[in-house]
């Protein structure tokens, strides 16, 4: 007789009832844990309102509710999705492309814990030894400590200038670059602060950020900055932290150039808001630290070496290469640290980011690169039964790396790890225990479960997915000839080596000859006779007074899906579109004014054979019917 099941062991599904977030339609359905669910659908079927907006984002609400209030008030607040009934939730990791963080001190070395792995390394190996771990870190600075120190005991000690390694470099602080700011862009040396002398984004005249200035006593806000004193200049641009009191609140002072050091240059340029990067970008000068060529660490940490080689050198290294570094070590007294971080190692160069390197700062990283470095975390991760949420994990992937990342996600799986996918491709949606197919169109046509079941059911099902399942694309037999193309000379970012490549272009900008079709094309409009004018038309040649009207082309604004008219909506296109809509009608403007009206009148009429009609012409084109006189003046 078999043993009746523990009823622990019977929560084995997530339960999903009554999902409205988004397009969602009453959607119910039950998601099997510790196996590998791959959702399915056209773009905006509903994909991510089910899986992202509805069972991670409520996995995460709850999880945030058993902090305290205190924590909670720094958390973000999430509202609970719209869902009657959500069971069996575990706790959700959401693996997405969003970049991994600012801060320019976060490397992939660091963000993997590999760095940490390989500090603890060279402490055990190095020759010389110059001390812990965190003489190796370049986040880590070398101090110097004088008081009592109390044991666990009870017991006190008295130390003197006792000192504590840390691997930073004392020139960039840990930086890796060192940075020239141009004064002359922070303020106005000719302006008084109180009248918006400094031109740093955010720092306006009447905010708090001016006014710790003003108010501090250190500056004169009404005086021109170009008249303080040397003690005062001094004060205002790098003056130490120092505690005052501004309209009776405590404050922190400190002089304009310390305070954009750390609120702006100490996060990744490529991640900054546009405003700020522009100003960046102007007003700094990077350059590579002299003291420490770039590495980021002190002279002690770049003189111990293991096998010849430093710990700067192994991070600046690819992936590939330190791998296989790693392996050639021979020292049993490390050998689980070293199979750990060879088994760290060797995941990078399973998931395609074999050619990325330990030091590499994570700002740099495209997000298919970032979501894959997230992915390496989580492999090495002790936490099982957890629920694992991954948004489209093989966008970018080369079709050979596409097999290394399924691999990868049926090991989270068989880790006892629920994992759900939101896929597109056939290659990764072959790997899956279960699948949901939602649909059957998107927006307002979608929202709906269309299928649940199987790869080779979906496979006979008749859905949209299900029919497309084998297609794959063909390449073309015939190509355009390209007109010009865009010369790449002397490339050498990240692990380029100094690449030349010339990218065919189907039209040249810079050709005079293709500006000139441009100018044609933008210049030319056709009737709906199918009579072609051009600004030296001054009527058509055939359908004499007939209602001639812009050619149909798709609009360059973002928000506006409308033809390019001459109309009210179209006046949100840019300025380019709306010269080039403006010129054909300019050129059917004659300069007689309408019957009946003033000679001032600026609403002209269109000239056509003699005995045609008079007719004005109005932002929606020739206006019907015929008006003797102008209705738009008094």
């Amino acid at each position: 007789m078999a043993a009746a099941q523990h009823p622990a062991d019977m929560h084995d599904m997530i339960r999903v009832q009554g999902a409205r977030e988004n397009n969602l339609r009453d959607v119910s359905l039950d998601i099997p844990k510790r196996r590998l669910t791959v959702f399915t659908g056209v773009s905006g079927s509903g994909k991510s309102s089910l899986v992202f907006a509805t069972i991670a984002a409520e996995s995460q609400r709850m999880i945030n509710e058993t902090y305290s209030a205190f924590v909670q008030g720094f958390m973000p607040s999430l509202a609970r999705p719209d869902v009657d009934v959500l069971e069996g939730l575990t706790t959700a990791i959401i693996v997405d492309q969003e970049r991994m963080g600012a801060n320019s001190r976060s490397t992939v070395g660091t963000a993997t814990d590999a760095n940490a792995l390989l500090r603890v390394l060279f402490s055990r190996l190095g020759d010389p030894q110059i001390g812990p771990p965190n003489a190796f870190s370049f986040n880590v600075p070398t101090t110097r400590v004088s008081g009592e120190r109390t044991s666990s005991t009870g017991e006190t000690v008295t130390i003197e200038n006792e000192i504590y390694l840390g691997g930073m470099c004392p020139r960039c602080e840990g930086m890796g670059a060192v940075n020239d700011i141009d004064l002359a862009e922070l303020y106005e040396a000719s302006t008084a602060i109180n009248d918006g002398a400094i031109t740093v984004p955010g720092y306006t005249a009447d905010g708090w950020m001016v006014r710790i200035f003003t108010e501090s006593g250190f500056v004169d806000g009404t005086l021109p900055i170009r008249d303080f004193s040397p003690e005062m200049l001094q004060d205002f641009l790098y003056k130490e932290p120092t505690k005052v009191k501004v309209s009776g609140i405590n404050m922190t002072y400190e002089g304009l150039v310390p305070r954009i050091q750390k609120s702006m240059l100490s996060k990744d340029v490529d991640a900054m808001q546009p405003h700020i990067r522009a100003f960046v970008e102007r007003a700094v000068t990077f350059t590579a630290c002299p003291e420490c060529e770039g590495t980021r660490l002190s002279e002690a940490a770049r003189s111990s070496r293991i096998d010849g080689v430093s710990i700067a050198e192994a991070c600046a290294m690819q992936i590939s290469d330190l791998a296989i570094w790693v392996r050639a070590i021979d020292a049993p007294g490390v050998g689980p640290l070293l199979t750990t971080l060879q088994g760290a190692l060797d995941s990078f160069v399973e998931i395609g980011l074999g050619y990325l390197s330990l030091n590499r700062p994570v700002g740099t990283l495209s997000g298919g690169e970032a979501q894959r470095t997230k992915m390496i975390r989580h492999l090495g991760s002790s936490l099982t039964d957890v629920t694992y949420v991954f948004d489209e994990p093989t966008v970018g992937l080369h079709p050979h790396d596409i097999q290394r990342m399924n691999e990868l996600l049926k090991r989270l799986r068989d880790k006892g790890n629920t994992v759900l996918v939101v896929e597109h491709k056939p290659e990764a949606i072959a790997i899956a225990d279960h699948v949901v197919d939602l649909g059957p169109r998107a927006g307002t046509a979608g929202g709906e479960i269309v299928f649940e079941g199987t790869v080779a059911q979906l496979r006979g099902s008749g859905t949209l997915t299900g029919r497309h399942l084998d297609d794959r694309v063909t390449l073309k037999t015939t190509v355009r000839t390209p007109s010009g193309a865009i010369e790449v000379r002397g490339a050498s970012s990240h692990n380029l080596e100094a690449v030349d490549v010339d990218v065919p272009s189907a039209s040249s900008l810079s050709s005079p000859a293709s500006r000139a079709r441009a100018r044609a094309r933008s210049s030319t409009a056709r009737s709906p006779e199918g009579t072609e004018w051009s600004p030296s038309t001054r009527a058509p040649s055939a359908a004499r007074g007939a209602a001639i009207r812009l050619p149909t082309r798709a609009c360059s604004s973002r928000s506006a899906r409308h033809s390019r008219r001459p109309t009210a909506s179209s006046r949100r296109c840019s300025a380019r579109t709306r010269r080039a809509r403006a010129r054909p009608a300019r050129a059917l403007a004659s300069s007689t004014p309408i019957s009946g009206c003033s000679p001032r009148c600026r609403h002209r009429a269109k000239t056509a054979a003699a005995g045609a009609s008079r007719r004005p012409f109005s932002s929606t084109g020739w206006a019907q019917p015929p008006s003797p006189t102008c209705s738009r003046c008094p």
